[in-house]
C-alpha cells in the first residue's frame, strides 16, 4: 500500500478499498474495536486540515493504542504476506488439553480459540487468559508475540478444571484473514 497511487496499476482498487477494511478489522481483533474507533477519531481531529503522511497515521495510532505495532504496520502496509494458521493437534492428559497451533503464513496474529465444552461434567474453571461465552464455551487468547521467537508452532495449554472439550475453533470471529480457514477447527 505504500506507493504513489499513480503507480498502483490494476491493484489500486484492491489496495485502497478491500485491503484497508481487512487491516482495520484485524487491528480491532488485536486491540479491540472501540479502541481503534477512539484512536481513529482522535487522529481525524488532530490532523484535520493538515497533510499527514502514512507514517504520521502509523505513529499516531501506535501511540493512541499504547502498543508497539511496528510489526503490524510492516506486514499490512509494506508486504503482501498473509495469515495461515491451523490447529495441528489436540491432546488431553490429566485434565489439561494441549492444542498445537501452526502458523504457515508470514504474517503473525494472536492465537484466539473458542473452546466449547460438553454440557455436563466437572465445573468449568476460567483460565486467566479466558473469558466465558455463555454457559458452555470460552474464548482463550494468547498475544501475537508467541510467534516473535521464530517458531512456526505454538502449544497452548487449556486447563478448565476437567470438563470435556467438544470443539475448538481457531480465530472464531474471522478477524485474521486466513488463507485456508478449513483447518481452523477440531475435530475436523
Amino acid at each position: 500500500m505504500m506507493w504513489n497511487a499513480n503507480w498502483a496499476g490494476p491493484m489500486y482498487g484492491f489496495q485502497t478499498y478491500s485491503k484497508t477494511p481487512l487491516m482495520l478489522s484485524m487491528l480491532g481483533g488485536i486491540v479491540g474495536d472501540s479502541a481503534v474507533w477512539r484512536a481513529q477519531s482522535a487522529y481525524a481531529k488532530t490532523w484535520a486540515f493538515k497533510h499527514p503522511s502514512p507514517w504520521d497515521w502509523m505513529f499516531f495510532m501506535s501511540n493512541q493504542l499504547q502498543q508497539d505495532l511496528g510489526w503490524f504496520w510492516y506486514y499490512w502496509l509494506f508486504t503482501t504476506e498473509r495469515v495461515d494458521g491451523s490447529i495441528r493437534s489436540v491432546a488431553t492428559s490429566g485434565g489439561k488439553t494441549s492444542v498445537t497451533i501452526r502458523q504457515d503464513g508470514q504474517m503473525p496474529s494472536p492465537v484466539v480459540l473458542r473452546v466449547e465444552f460438553e454440557s455436563t461434567g466437572a465445573p468449568i474453571r476460567m483460565m486467566p487468559n479466558a473469558k466465558p461465552e455463555g454457559a458452555t464455551a470460552a474464548i482463550v487468547t494468547w498475544p501475537v508475540n508467541v510467534w516473535f521467537g521464530g517458531s512456526r508452532t505454538f502449544v497452548g495449554t487449556l486447563d478448565f478444571g476437567g470438563r470435556a472439550i467438544r470443539k475448538i475453533t481457531l480465530d472464531p470471529f474471522g478477524r485474521f484473514p486466513d488463507k485456508d480457514a478449513t483447518d481452523n477447527t477440531w475435530p475436523r
